[in-house]
């Protein structure tokens, strides 16, 4: 069995979004202007910067995400640690044109594990208007299957704002409070189903 190094990274809505779009297989191609891709070595310093840069950040959509992967060893060992602030300030610089490969190393998927909303995060509009033509009566039969089918078609969207769901007002979601509690209930549940080994994010303090 190959040894793996866990790693961090915090990401913004639009890399998140691509991310998932990959089946969290892997990491998106960096842009002209980005010549390394920058895993950290620390949850604290990736929780900071989603925290404190991406929630706060237009660019990232104002939501910070931290991701969780694995990476075999001895891949990761060719990348030589980089201290660029306190100690616990350590990344790994893997240059643009080696993300491929990198990729190709990871071992299991990537993992969404907290998510940090900034007061300008707006959400998705689509969950009111997908409830719409959803059954929500309880009884017989799987009354999860559209649900499932919501997670499949747009599992970017939940996501990103499931969390956002829970906290904010009922009436922002054009939901009562019992409504909304079935609604992320089934969510959640539909989510375990799809995606056994990619659990949601846990919503930040």
């Amino acid at each position: 069995m190959v040894e793996t190094l866990t790693l961090y990274r915090p990401v913004g809505l639009k890399e998140a979004e691509l991310v998932v779009a990959e089946g969290c297989a892997g990491f998106p191609p960096r842009l002209p202007d980005q010549p390394f891709f920058y895993p950290v070595l620390d949850a604290d310093y990736a929780r900071q910067i989603a925290r404190d840069w991406n929630a706060r950040d237009a660019g990232s959509g104002h939501v910070g995400f931290v991701t969780t992967f694995e990476v075999q060893a001895p891949l990761a060992a060719r990348y030589p640690v980089r201290t660029v602030g306190g100690r616990r300030h350590q990344e790994l610089w893997v240059p643009a044109e080696e993300l491929a490969d990198f990729n190709a190393h990871l071992v299991g998927p990537i993992r969404f594990t907290e998510v940090w909303y900034g007061p300008g995060f707006e959400g998705f509009d689509t969950l009111p208007a997908l409830l719409e033509e959803l059954p929500l009566t309880l009884g017989v039969g799987d009354t999860d299957l559209p649900f499932v089918s919501l997670v499949r078609d747009l599992p970017d969207a939940v996501l990103v704002n499931l969390r956002w769901w829970e906290r904010v007002p009922a009436q922002v979601l054009g939901l009562d409070e019992d409504r909304r509690a079935v609604v992320l209930e089934r969510l959640r549940v539909a989510w375990a189903r799809v995606n056994p080994t990619w659990p949601l994010p846990a919503a930040a303090p």
